[in-house]
């Protein structure tokens, strides 16, 4: 696992919260809950050709500090990217970090 230095990029967690409009319609507003240092680290990346569009998504692995309440509806916000929590792995049960497999340019 990284040591303490290796966690560099202040990071924001941010939850969804879905609120529904007058129209009956829904939408999502995201909330930061904490700032954390993080490791991001890019592993893949693909593109796809959808409705006329190329859309360019990569994926990456974030090592943040463990914490009981963080899941996959999740995402972190580094500056203007956004990485949408795909997996979240506790690394040996021990408590200590989480490796979260996440995805950057796809919708949450």
């Amino acid at each position: 696992m990284p040591s303490i230095g290796r966690l560099r990029y202040l990071v924001k967690l941010q939850s969804p919260t879905r609120t529904t409009d007058t129209g009956g319609g829904q939408s999502i507003s995201w909330s930061t809950i904490t700032d954390l240092y993080a490791d991001i680290r890019p592993k893949s990346g693909k593109e796809s050709f959808t409705q006329d569009q190329l859309q360019e998504i990569s994926q990456h692995e974030v090592i943040v500090r463990y914490r009981s309440d963080m899941n996959t509806s999740y995402r972190i916000l580094y500056g203007t990217r956004i990485f949408n929590i795909r997996h979240i792995k506790n690394v040996n049960e021990s408590d200590r970090y989480y490796v979260l497999t996440c995805e950057e340019g796809v919708a949450a």
